[in-house]
C-alpha cells in the first residue's frame, strides 16, 4: 500500500496551504453568488433531492462552503488540517454550518457509519495508490441510490515527462501508469521553500471501469473544454488543446444484489 503516501501528502497539503496556493484560496461572496454553476457545470445534480453532502478531500474553503451556502447540511474530509482549517475560518467568517474531518479517502470509518446523498470529490484520486479501495469507501457512505461526482487529472498528462513534456514538435509521454507505484512530485511553495507530494497515475480504465466495478453506474462523463486557442507550444493551455486537463464523473450507486 505504500503508506508513505498519507504522511508525505498530508505534510505537503498543509504546505501548500500555508503558502497560501491556488487551491487553499477560499471562495467568497462573488463565488456564492454562482455556487450552482461552479459545482455542478454540466447541470448533472438533482439538487431537489439532495440533503446531506460529504466533500471529500476537500478542504481548502471551496466546495463545502459553497455547498453550505446552498443549504445543505455538508461535510468536509481531507487529509490536511491546515485545508480543513480555511473551511472553518470561511464557515465562521460567513456564518455557514459544515462539519470538518480530518481523514484518508481510503479508510472512512471516521464518518461514523453515516450516510450522504451525495459524496463531491474534486481532483484527488492522484494522490492514493489504490482507487479501486477508494470507490469501495465512497460506496459504503452512499445512501441507495446515492451519487458520486468525482473529477481526475487527465492521466495521460501525468505521463509526460516532467523536464522536457514538448520536444519542440510534439509532447513526449515517458510514465507508465503507476498501478500502486507512486512519483515524488516537488513543487514551489513561494519564498524558495518546497513542498513534496506523492502521484499515482491511475488508467483511466481504473479511473472510470473501477467506478462501475465498485457498484456504481456511470450516468454522466465529461472532458474539460480548452480555451487555450493560440497558446505557445509547451504551456498547459497549448497542451489542452490536445488533450483535456481533466476529465468530470457522475455515477449512481446501485443497489446490491441479493443473493
Amino acid at each position: 500500500m505504500h503508506e508513505d503516501y498519507r504522511a508525505a501528502n498530508q505534510a505537503g497539503w498543509d504546505g501548500l496551504a500555508r503558502a497560501g496556493c491556488e487551491l487553499s484560496t477560499p471562495y467568497g461572496p462573488d463565488e456564492f453568488a454562482q455556487a450552482r454553476a461552479l459545482l455542478d457545470p454540466h447541470d448533472w445534480l438533482p439538487w431537489c433531492r439532495l440533503e446531506s453532502v460529504l466533500c471529500l478531500a476537500a478542504g481548502g474553503g471551496r466546495q463545502g462552503p459553497l455547498f453550505a451556502h446552498l443549504g445543505y447540511d455538508v461535510t468536509v474530509v481531507d487529509l490536511s488540517a491546515e485545508q480543513l482549517r480555511r473551511d472553518r475560518e470561511v464557515a465562521r467568517r460567513y456564518g455557514l454550518a459544515l462539519s470538518c474531518v480530518q481523514g484518508d479517502m481510503l479508510d472512512l470509518s471516521v464518518l461514523g457509519g453515516r450516510r450522504f446523498d451525495l459524496v463531491y470529490q474534486p481532483v484527488s484520486t492522484l494522490y492514493v495508490p489504490d482507487v479501486h479501495r477508494c470507490y469501495q469507501q465512497v460506496a459504503g457512505v452512499l445512501v441507495r441510490d446515492g451519487l458520486y461526482h468525482a473529477e481526475h487529472w487527465n492521466p495521460v498528462q501525468m505521463q509526460l515527462s516532467e523536464t522536457r513534456p514538448w520536444d519542440g514538435e510534439a509532447y513526449r509521454i515517458v510514465h507508465r501508469p503507476s498501478r500502486g507505484t507512486g512519483r515524488v512530485w516537488v513543487g514551489d511553495a513561494g519564498g524558495g521553500s518546497t513542498v513534496t507530494c506523492r502521484h499515482y497515475i491511475h488508467s483511466i480504465g481504473e479511473l472510470i471501469g473501477g467506478v462501475c466495478a465498485a457498484g456504481f453506474a456511470v450516468v454522466g462523463f465529461a472532458e474539460q473544454p480548452s480555451a487555450g486557442g493560440g497558446a505557445p507550444p509547451g504551456s498547459q493551455e497549448h497542451l489542452a488543446g490536445y488533450l483535456p486537463s481533466f476529465l468530470s464523473v457522475l455515477a449512481r450507486r446501485r443497489p446490491a444484489r441479493s443473493a
